[in-house]
């Protein structure tokens, strides 16, 4: 039943059954009705991203900038290894939480595709299963004669490669391209750092790794910040 104005014999807007109400909308305001929903979906997906990288961002300054300090300023100051490399364990771990984290939470309370929940839970958990296995891998190569040199030079470069693939892989799923940058020059220092021998390939990879991804990290929130934004003008409108 059509309720109408009796003063008007015209529609009642906002009342549940009247004609106004079965009216289609206005092209434009369809247009910006999805676009709205678009800003809020990219958001959220996109959302993780800034703390991702600034996560890693601290890990590697921090981290593999401890290491640096076992024998990068020797003999005026030496950081002891075994403190060196309980920093860098606990950076490395505390990332790769806030990666699994945020990318398996990413995806989560979003209505369409059912398929983006169990994206987001299925790149989480790659990072442990890729973490997992470079240390399988690096067992491996110890009980085939892999040096103690050597093993300086693997372990660091075979995370930081992951890292960077699996930055790659976040920006073609959730189509980030600051994704996209950061994964391409992970890799890039990756490759470089180890040319540079230990311990200053340690330094490059802080600095280059580190103050890069803090940097993006900053742009990252910032970019979010100002989707917000337009979001909630959005709603307001």
């Amino acid at each position: 039943m059509n309720i109408t104005d009796p003063s008007t014999c015209g529609p009642v807007p906002g009342v549940p059954g009247s004609v106004a109400d079965d009216a289609p909308l206005d092209p434009a305001a369809m247009l910006a009705l999805v676009d709205d929903q678009r800003r809020s979906v990219e958001r959220q997906m996109a959302g993780f991203v800034p703390y991702i990288v600034t996560a890693w961002g601290v890990a590697w300054l921090v981290g593999f900038g401890a290491l640096w300090l076992i024998e990068g300023l020797a003999p005026a100051f030496s950081l002891p290894a075994s403190i060196a490399f309980s920093i860098f364990g606990v950076c490395i771990v505390g990332a790769i939480v806030v990666s699994a984290v945020f990318g398996a939470r990413s995806g989560r309370g979003l209505r369409g595709n059912p398929g983006e929940a169990f994206t987001g839970i299925v790149y989480g958990c790659a990072w442990w299963i890729g973490s997992i296995a470079i240390v399988g891998l690096g067992q491996g190569l110890h009980a085939n004669g892999m040096s103690a040199d050597l093993a300086e030079i693997y372990y660091p470069v075979a995370f930081v490669s992951f890292a960077g693939i699996m930055y790659v892989l976040a920006a073609a799923i959730w189509r980030a391209v600051p994704m996209l940058v950061v994964g391409v020059w992970t890799v890039v220092v990756a490759v470089a750092a180890p040319f540079f021998g230990v311990p200053t390939q340690y330094l490059v990879l802080a600095l280059g790794g580190g103050l890069g991804f803090l940097a993006l990290g900053v742009a990252s929130f910032v970019h979010l910040a100002r989707l917000r934004g337009r979001v909630r003008r959005a709603a307001h409108r």
